[in-house]
């Protein structure tokens, strides 16, 4: 099934990131190229011949090769399906009578690159953004079946990386997938349908910080900014927030919101907010509101390297109106998803942002993804998801 592979060469000097592991062959180091132009796999090999990597071949895109395997290990049918399998097998411990959705393969942190799986009670969510994996998608589906026991796949084909590498943008449901669920995450429910909204239906990333939010939410008011599904909100009811606002730009997503709020009844006094963020902060800020605990977690700001200077701008403004709002003593937990800002930079923005709003700031805590996230020692960028706990 993986065919006859498409063979690289790479210009001299350019194996050091391949040798240190990194998985990710950009078309720059590539001295030339034969084969089948649409292989599936690629070989990779130095300027001296010596084999190099193996992995999933791409014509289009930039990152001409993803690579799987190291030196001279064998890529084949049979080591894929293992990776598959091994993956599924690592998140058993994170699936319970408690929480019934997770994810279960990260890319490069599971050695995959291109491959993205989540898991909702009984449907799968997958993400293929690499050509030569997606000629695969046979072999994937049946080892996800068979790793899983689940029958219900939805491919979610319409992203931006699919369309550089030109592959179809037509989402596709096998089974009942597409169709609503309730999860359960920590003891608590939320709606949603697989494949639909952002990420794959719901932002799991963010479970253990949503786990922190509820630990630090009793007797404190709450600001939920760029709310989403509102699954902050609903942990902070959960904690014994009194009072509870949650904000954002799509009526949309608020009606979510909602929704989750009624799955899990509270004692909490919520307010739905429909708005632009950048907007209600300073509306709030105008009307002195002050709030315990204020949540921040945009989308991405950032989606290339040519747009880190303006998302630099716009998560220095968001955060220096949410640092207005913290009453003293309270806390704001700041987030960034754009993989383009890393974490050195993101925290010399919240630190402007809290210089200019004139509070005394402490980092509490780091935040980033749950352990069904992981990534790969060898490929840093894949730690996209950063985050403060700030005490002010």
């Amino acid at each position: 099934m993986l065919g006859e592979p498409r063979r690289l060469t790479l210009k001299p000097g350019r194996e050091k990131s391949v040798r240190n592991r990194h998985p990710w062959v950009f078309e720059g180091a590539i001295a030339k190229e034969g084969g089948p132009a649409d292989a599936a796999v690629g070989e990779l090999f130095d300027s001296r011949g010596a084999r190099v990597a193996a992995g999933f071949h791409s014509p289009h895109s930039q990152i001409r090769l993803r690579a799987v395997v190291f030196g001279d290990e064998e890529l084949t049918e049979g080591l894929l399906r293992e990776r598959i399998g091994e993956a599924v097998s690592r998140r058993r411990g994170l699936l319970s009578a408690e929480t019934s959705a997770c994810r279960l393969i990260h890319s490069e942190g599971d050695g995959l690159s291109g491959l993205i799986v989540d898991r909702y009670e009984d449907a799968l969510v997958v993400e293929i953004t690499s050509a030569g994996l997606e000629r695969l998608t046979d072999l994937v589906l049946g080892a996800l079946r068979a790793s899983t026991g689940l029958e219900s796949i939805y491919l979610k084909n319409d992203l931006p990386a699919r369309r550089l590498e030109k592959l179809s943008l037509e989402d596709r449901s096998i089974g009942d997938a597409a169709s609503e669920r309730t999860i359960l995450e920590n003891g608590l429910r939320f709606r949603l349908a697989p494949g639909s909204g952002q990420k794959t239906g719901f932002f799991l990333d963010q479970r253990e910080n949503r786990r922190l939010a509820r630990e630090l939410a009793a007797g404190r008011s709450v600001l939920n900014l760029f709310s989403y599904s509102g699954a902050f909100g609903v942990y902070a009811a959960a904690g014994g927030s009194p009072a509870i606002e949650e904000v954002d730009v799509s009526a949309r997503a608020i009606e979510l919101a909602r929704a989750n709020h009624e799955l899990n009844p509270s004692a909490a006094a919520v307010k739905f907010t429909v708005g632009d963020a950048f907007e209600r902060t300073r509306e709030l800020v105008r009307a002195g509101a002050s709030f315990d605990l204020v949540v921040c977690d945009p989308p991405a700001f950032a989606r290339s390297r040519s747009e880190v200077a303006r998302a630099a701008r716009g998560y220095k403004d968001i955060n220096l109106q949410a640092a207005r709002l913290v009453r003293p003593g309270g806390m704001l937990m700041t987030f960034s998803c754009s993989g383009h800002l890393d974490a050195d930079l993101f925290q010399k923005i919240v630190f402007a942002a809290a210089l200019d709003a004139r509070r005394d700031a402490r980092i509490l805590r780091r935040l980033g993804a749950g352990p069904d996230h992981p990534v790969s020692i060898y490929c840093p960028e894949g730690e996209y998801l950063k985050g403060l706990l700030l005490g002010l």
